[in-house]
């Protein structure tokens, strides 16, 4: 077996864009399945989507009747699939650890959906959420459960024969704690999901550490 091959986090999805979405990613997987249920939260409302990817999430807010969409992402080779599968979005190149090109108040709702592994500190991505919400706005985050990311598991994939990895950080829930006090966003729920809550048609390798093992952290904030 080879030794892994280390990119920068731009240069890797550059890389995995082409084959993102048809590629046999679990925690994919679940954290649509986890979010589809929040979806009827967003019509009629501006949404907002921190580290969108090839848009699929974006897409299914489309479809659940969203006014407006907004998505950022480091990865150029991301946001080219993401103009494709929504033309009507607003997209931009954008690192979390900078501010948001977006005004105070601009949107109804924030996702974070498999993005916060890659913010070293999660205090600048949680202020910026907050600030884009108007009052009484929400902030939705779909995560890698804690226990795993402490135990290594983080994102990375195959490319031919080659395993690429990029920087991942591992957030203790205190950490995610500490960072909505600090941006003045209070938890409403807090959800750990299992692979047993995924239905007959979770991929099998949801169940690599038993079907009752929390693999995904889900959290509702309000801006009050």
């Amino acid at each position: 077996m080879t030794d892994p091959v280390h990119l920068s986090f731009a240069e890797a999805y550059d890389r995995w864009a082409s084959g993102y979405d048809a590629y046999d990613n679990p925690m994919v997987f679940a954290a649509g399945r986890a979010l589809s249920r929040r979806l009827p939260e967003a019509k009629a409302k501006r949404v907002a989507e921190i580290g969108c990817g090839t848009g699929r999430n974006l897409a299914a807010f489309e479809a659940a009747g969203a006014a407006r969409l907004w998505g950022c992402d480091l990865s150029q080779g991301m946001l080219a699939r993401a103009r494709e599968r929504v033309p009507g979005a607003e997209l931009v190149r954008h690192d979390m650890a900078e501010a948001l090109p977006l005004p105070d108040g601009a949107v109804d709702l924030v996702l974070f959906a498999l993005a916060l592994e890659h913010a070293g500190d999660l205090d600048l991505p949680l202020a910026e959420a907050a600030r884009i919400l108007v009052p009484g706005g929400r902030v939705l985050i779909l995560e890698i459960h804690p226990f795993l990311s402490l135990c290594g598991v983080k994102a990375h994939f195959r490319d031919g024969a080659e395993e690429i990895h990029m920087p991942t950080h591992a957030h203790r829930f205190c950490d995610y704690l500490d960072a909505f006090a600090a941006a003045g966003l209070a938890i409403e729920t807090c959800r750990e999901w299992t692979p047993a809550e995924f239905g007959p048609d979770a991929p099998e390798k949801l169940f690599k550490r038993g079907a009752e093992t929390p693999i995904l952290v889900e959290f509702a904030l309000s801006r009050p």
